[in-house]
C-alpha cells in the first residue's frame, strides 16, 4: 500500500527497530503493497509517526528532554490482534480453462554471476500483552538471494494461469499479492466484479495465493520464477489474519517485492497489453475504462501515475503535480519501447541496489527524475498539438477543467518517457478522499481511492474502507445477524453527541484538538465499558478533527503544508486519534461510526442518563422503541439492570462521556483498566519549527505530544462526585491525570 514515501536518511536508522512495533503503517499487494511472504511493497513509511531520531529503544522512547504526558506512562507498544478469515466470495466463473504454460522468456536475460544465498541473523521482539503475543520483528538486513534474483530477471519461461487468455484489445486490470494480504486482494477483486470489469489478472506470488485464486475463480498469473523467497513479512505490520507473522522493514526482502512487480508488468507489456495496475489496498469506485480508452491524457502518454500531491490548486496551476513523489500504487502503462525499457530498468535496479533503505517507489521516482548520465530530467512541457487537449474530457470535471485547448498533465521526463500525472480528484490518495473529501468539494466523481496517509497499518486501511462503506468482506455476523453473532446487539452514542463546540471551531488549534481527542477517547473508553456490561458491541463515534495528522510539521496552522483544505474535518478517520491494532490486540470489538447508516435505526432504544445529556447532545431526536432511565455515570450493575429486558438491536446513550463510572467488582475494574491501557495506547507528535531563543538561535522542532489517557475505572470510581458535575460540558477534564490542562502545552524538542 503505497503512501507518501519520504526518503529515509541514516538518522532514522534507530527508528526502524520499532516502526513495526508501533503499528503505524504498511503497504499491501500490487504496487508494493502486497508481495512478501504475505507482505507488500516497501512502504510502512506511509504510516511512520514522527519519532525522536536520536535516542530510541524498543518499547519506549527516550527523548533528549522530558515530555509532559498525561494519563498512563509509556508502555511497550503492541499491534495487530487476531482477525477471522474473510467470508467466502462467490467465485467468478471462468470463461475458459487457463491456457497451457508458456515456455518463452519475457524480459531481458540477465546474468548475476554465482549464487550466494546467505543466511541471516534474526532477533525477536515479542511481548505478551492482553494474552496475545506482540509483533515479532526481524531486524536483519537480509542478504541478497541471488538465485531468486536471477530467476526474476529471466522470468516468463514457466508460467501458468490466465495471462495468455487476456485480450490485447482491452485494458488489463492488474494487481499482485502474496499470502499476507489476501483479504485486500479479495476486496479489490470484488469491486471489479461490481463494476463489471473484465480482463482482470492477479499475479500470485506464492503457492498459497495461487491456490486461493483457483478456489475462488479469480483469474491469476503464476510464474515459478516470480516467487517471494524470504521467510518474513516485508511490511510494517501483520496481516489481518495472522497475528503471529514475523515482519521486516528493510533490506532485500522489500526490494524483492518491487522487483517481482516490475517483472510481472514487463511480462504483460511484452505481450502488447495496456496495463492499469493498482495496489490491492485500492478500491475502484467507478469504471475507468472509457476514460483510459478515450481521454487525451492516457492515450498520449507512455506512463501515467498517481501522486501524493494534496493540492488541486497546485495541480491546476502547474498542469499536474510534479513536485511531490509519484505513487506507484496506481500506474497506467502503454506498451511502448520507452515503457518496456523503464520496467526492465526498474526491475534490475531493485535487484542490484546496495542501499537497504531504497525501495521500489524510491527507485521509480529516481528513474523518472534523473537521466542515465546523472543529469536531472527536464520535465519539459509537451508542446502542442500532443500536449494540448483536442477533445473535451469524457467525465464531468471541476469548473474550468477538461476543456479543449487546455494543457494536458504531461511532461517529458528521463529516459524518453512521456509522463502523465493522474488527476488527484479522480485518482485519490487516502488524504484527498477520506480527509479532505476533495471529489465532493469539487463536484467530481472519483474513479479510485488508495488507502494511503493513514496511521494504523492494515487495520487502519480496512477501517477507512469500512467507514466509507467500501469493505465488502464482512459477513452477516458483523451486522448482527445469524448464529455467528453472539452479542445482544450494539451500543452507540447519539450522532450529535460531540465535544464542546469551542473545541471544534475553525482555527481552534492543536491544544483544542488534543482536548477534543481526549473527550472522544474518554467517550470511547466508557462506551466499551458499557458494552461489556450489557453484552453489546460498541459503535465508535464520528470524529471531528481540528488539527490534521501527519509525519512532518503541521503547526501552527494545523494543516499539512501544500494541502488546499484546512481543518476542521467533520468525518475524521478513526486512526487520527486511536491506534486500531492496539485496540484489536486488547480484545476490543467495535464497529465504525457509519455502521449505523447500513444497519438503520429500526429497532433502537435510548438509555437516558441523568435525565438529560452532556457535552454536545443537548437535544434527543429520533424515534425509539423504548427509553430507559439511568443515573449519569452508571456502574456496570446499573447498566445490566436497566437493560436486562431490552431486545432492541441498538441502544443509544444520551451522553458518551457520562455513560460509565466503574465496575462494582474491583477485580473486574482492574482487569478492564489493563485491557484499556493497551487499547488506548496511541501517540502522535504535532510539530512545528521554532527558533531556540535561549540557545544559539537555530531552528529546532517542537511538538505537542498526544494523546491523553483517562484515569482507570478502578481508581477513579467516585460516581457521586461525577454525578454532581453532570451537565458541565468541561467535566470530562476531571477524568484525566495530567501535569497540564488536557490538550494543553506539551512542547519538547524533537
Amino acid at each position: 500500500m503505497a503512501g507518501p514515501r519520504r526518503r529515509f536518511t541514516r538518522r532514522v536508522l534507530p527508528a526502524l527497530l520499532i516502526i513495526a512495533i508501533l503499528g503505524l503503517g504498511s503497504r499491501v499487494g500490487g504496487g508494493g503493497d502486497g508481495g512478501g511472504a504475505g507482505a507488500g511493497d516497501a512502504s510502512a513509511r506511509e504510516d511512520l509517526t514522527r519519532l525522536d531520531e536520536d535516542r530510541i529503544s524498543v518499547g519506549t522512547t527516550t527523548p533528549s528532554s522530558p515530555r509532559v504526558r498525561a494519563g498512563l506512562g509509556d508502555r511497550t507498544a503492541i499491534v495487530d490482534g487476531t482477525d477471522p478469515s474473510p467470508p467466502s466470495i462467490p467465485p467468478r466463473a471462468a470463461s475458459k480453462p487457463p491456457p497451457p504454460a508458456r515456455k518463452e522468456s519475457a524480459g531481458r536475460a540477465w546474468n548475476l554471476g554465482t549464487t550466494t544465498k546467505s543466511k541471516t541473523t534474526k532477533s525477536k521482539s515479542t511481548e505478551l500483552v492482553a494474552g496475545i503475543a506482540a509483533l515479532e520483528v526481524d531486524h536483519s538486513t537480509h542478504a541478497a538471494d541471488d538465485e531468486a534474483a536471477r530467476a526474476i530477471a529471466n522470468a516468463g519461461k514457466q508460467t501458468s494461469g490466465y495471462a495468455d487468455a487476456l485480450d490485447t484489445s482491452k485494458i488489463v486490470f492488474a494487481t499482485f499479492v502474496s499470502n499476507g494480504f489476501h483479504e485486500f486482494m479479495l476486496n479489490w477483486f470484488e469491486h471489479t466484479k461490481r463494476l463489471g470489469v473484465d480482463n482482470v489478472i492477479v499475479a500470485a506470488l506464492d503457492a498459497e495465493t495461487e491456490a486461493l485464486c483457483v478456489a475462488r475463480g479469480i483469474p491469476y498469473h503464476s510464474d515459478k520464477d516470480l516467487r517471494y523467497t524470504f521467510e518474513v513479512m516485508a511490511t510494517g505490520g501483520q496481516p489481518l489474519h495472522d497475528p503471529n507473522a514475523k515482519v521486516t522493514m528493510e533490506g532485500k526482502a522489500f526490494q524483492q517485492i518491487g522487483a517481482l512487480k516490475a517483472a510481472f508488468l514487463l511480462f504483460l507489456l511484452n505481450r502488447g497489453h495496456r496495463v492499469l495496475v493498482s495496489d490491492v489496498d485500492t478500491v475502484w469506485l467507478d469504471d475507468p475504462r472509457e476514460w483510459f480508452e478515450r481521454d487525451d491524457l492516457p492515450t498520449r502518454t507512455d506512463v501515467s501515475v498517481s501522486t501524493d500531491c494534496l493540492s488541486h490548486e497546485e495541480e491546476r496551476r502547474s498542469r499536474g503535480c510534479w513536485g511531490p513523489g509519484f505513487n506507484t500504487g496506481i500506474l497506467w502503462l502503454r506498451p511502448t519501447e520507452a515503457t518496456i525499457n523503464l520496467m526492465a530498468t526498474w526491475r534490475d535496479a531493485l535487484l542490484t541496489t546496495s542501499d537497504k533503505f531504497e525501495h521500489d517507489q524510491d527507485i521509480f521516482n529516481k528513474l523518472l527524475r534523473v537521466e542515465q548520465d546523472g543529469s536531472p530530467a527536464s520535465f519539459a512541457a509537451v508542446d502542442p498539438p500532443l500536449g494540448v487537449r483536442s477533445t473535451d474530457s469524457s467525465f464531468a470535471e471541476a469548473d474550468g477543467d477538461g476543456r479543449v485547448g487546455e494543457a494536458l498533465h504531461m511532461r517529458r521526463v528521463a529516459r524518453g518517457i512521456v509522463l502523465g500525472a493522474l488527476p488527484l480528484a479522480r485518482f485519490c490518495s487516502g488524504h484527498t478522499y477520506f480527509v479532505q473529501r476533495l471529489p465532493q468539494r469539487l463536484g467530481v466523481k472519483p474513479l479510485v481511492v488508495h488507502t494511503t496517509y493513514q496511521f494504523s497499518q492494515a487495520r487502519g486501511k480496512r477501517q477507512r474502507l469500512r467507514e466509507a462503506g467500501l469493505w465488502l468482506l464482512d459477513d452477516d455476523a458483523y451486522f448482527g445477524k445469524g448464529p455467528g453473532f453472539t452479542k445482544k446487539g450494539f451500543i452507540a452514542m447519539l450522532p450529535d453527541d460531540q465535544p464542546p463546540a469551542e473545541l471544534l471551531r475553525d482555527g481552534a488549534g492543536v491544544e483544542k484538538h488534543l482536548a477534543a481527542a481526549a473527550w472522544y477517547r474518554l467517550a470511547i473508553r466508557n462506551l466499551v465499558a458499557a458494552a461489556d456490561a450489557t453484552s453489546r458491541v460498541p459503535v465508535l463515534p464520528r470524529i471531528t478533527c481540528v488539527c490534521d495528522r501527519w509525519w512532518g510539521n503541521v503547526l501552527p496552522s494545523c494543516k499539512i503544508p501544500g494541502s488546499d483544505v484546512s481543518p476542521p474535518f467533520g468525518t475524521c478517520p478513526q486512526d487520527h486519534i486511536m491506534n486500531l491494532p492496539n485496540m484489536e490486540r486488547a480484545g476490543v470489538e467495535w464497529r465504525e461510526w457509519s455502521f449505523l447508516d447500513r444497519v438503520g435505526n429500526g429497532s433502537a432504544a435510548l438509555a437516558r442518563l441523568g435525565g438529560g445529556a452532556e457535552g454536545g447532545a443537548d437535544t434527543i431526536g429520533g424515534s425509539f422503541a423504548r427509553v430507559v432511565d439511568l443515573p449519569a455515570y452508571p456502574t456496570d450493575a446499573e447498566w445490566a439492570k436497566a437493560t436486562a429486558e431490552l431486545d432492541e438491536t441498538i441502544v443509544f446513550v444520551s451522553s458518551g462521556v457520562s455513560s460509565f463510572c466503574t465496575f462494582s467488582d474491583p477485580t473486574e475494574a482492574a482487569a478492564f483498566d489493563r485491557k484499556m491501557a493497551v487499547a488506548l495506547q496511541a501517540e502522535s507528535h504535532f510539530c512545528e519549527s521554532v527558533v531556540d531563543v535561549g540557545g544559539e538561535g537555530k531552528p529546532r522542532r517542537a511538538c505537542h505530544v498526544g494523546f491523553d489517557v483517562p484515569r482507570g475505572v478502578a481508581t477513579d470510581r467516585d460516581c457521586e462526585a461525577m454525578r454532581a458535575k453532570n451537565g458541565d460540558s468541561n467535566a470530562f477534564e476531571a477524568r484525566f491525570d495530567r501535569r497540564s490542562p488536557v490538550g494543553g502545552e506539551k512542547r519538547a524538542p524533537a
